[in-house]
């Protein structure tokens, strides 16, 4: 063989080996606070197989569920850290950025087609403000933590029965301002401390979409419902910036792909198990309220002045009202 030759087998063997050892794979740590069953962790599984399949392998994905890597602040500041590559967070990111606060106002979403519109259109963008550059996280996608029902012990029909209510509110003064309005006594807690809360009586109720309430558990101690529909809020997706500017434009593709995958497969199934979830409810012995034409009147008269909270504390607060209104 030619000395030409062999220098070319060479070559083309160092070449070979150069771009193997170059060839990148990605761990990703994805962790939520949501419970195993819940359509948001059924989101994270449809990621992991999709993202694993068509990378044949170079992404694996570890799913952290049920605060397994912490409660929801923690798993935010983990991310924005980069300790984990990414996580489900709710309205809490509005620390790094207020303005996102703007989206969880009361009665301003009518339906899930409306909520589709609001938050899976361009429109959205500008809402996010600058939260990237603030927190050194990205918002990847918007996914459904769902229409807020109120659960208490006793039977709430009335706005005198809500006036009655020790209510546990997340750590989001949003929702103590709103929880105020409507005459209770906000508590805020952060979810992993609700359940015992409930069995020490601590709180009397709490308010979530009904996913969270089964999977989580609180019908245990919770055994009325009202349908109050108070607030549609989103989940978030964040994605630790620096990480996802790591990866190859190639597989970054794979990994974008993957995602919105799985963001339409959230919507698709928590639209679609909302319903059997109430009858899951209700044969579990929870009682379900639907409250009359004039008790949610009442309810959105007296919220009103949040309205006036917002515009005053939260930039863009006005203009989302109006773009919601804009889609409806």
């Amino acid at each position: 063989m030619s000395k030409r030759s062999l220098i070319a087998i060479a070559t083309s063997l160092c070449l070979s080996f150069s771009f193997s050892a170059n060839a990148q794979n990605y761990k990703i740590v994805f962790a939520n606070y949501f419970g195993a069953d819940h359509p948001n962790t059924m989101m994270m599984e449809k990621f992991k197989t999709e993202i694993e399949s068509n990378s044949k392998g170079k992404f694996k994905v570890v799913i952290k569920s049920n605060n397994e890597a912490g409660g929801e602040s923690q798993i935010m500041e983990l991310v924005k850290q980069g300790k984990i590559e990414m996580a489900q967070v709710g309205g809490l990111i509005k620390e790094d950025e207020p303005m996102i606060a703007a989206l969880e106002q009361p009665f301003i979403i009518d339906d899930w087609e409306h909520a589709r519109k609001v938050f899976l259109s361009d429109g959205i963008e500008k809402f996010k403000g600058a939260y990237k550059e603030k927190s050194g996280a990205r918002i990847g996608g918007i996914i459904v933590n769902g229409f807020r029902e109120i659960s208490s012990s006793f039977p709430v029909t009335s706005m005198q029965d809500l006036a009655k209510m020790k209510m546990r509110t997340p750590l989001n003064d949003v929702f103590v301002e709103l929880f105020k309005s409507l005459g209770t006594t906000p508590i805020p807690l952060p979810a992993k401390e609700l359940y015992t809360a409930l069995e020490t009586k601590k709180v009397d109720g709490q308010d979530n979409p009904y996913a969270m309430f089964d999977s989580m558990g609180w019908y245990e101690q919770n055994r009325y419902v009202l349908e109050s529909r108070h607030i549609f809020s989103p989940t978030f997706i964040l994605i630790n910036d620096k990480w996802y500017n790591s990866i190859a434009n190639e597989d970054k593709k794979i990994f974008d792909e993957a995602l919105r995958e799985a963001i339409d497969y959230n919507w698709e199934i928590s639209e679609d198990g909302e319903l059997d979830i109430i009858e899951i409810l209700k044969d579990k012995g929870v009682t379900i309220n639907i409250p009359s034409d004039e008790f949610k009147a009442q309810m959105k008269e007296a919220v009103k002045p949040v309205y006036n909270w917002f515009d005053k504390d939260v930039k863009g607060a006005k203009e989302f009202r109006e773009y919601c209104e804009g889609l409806r």
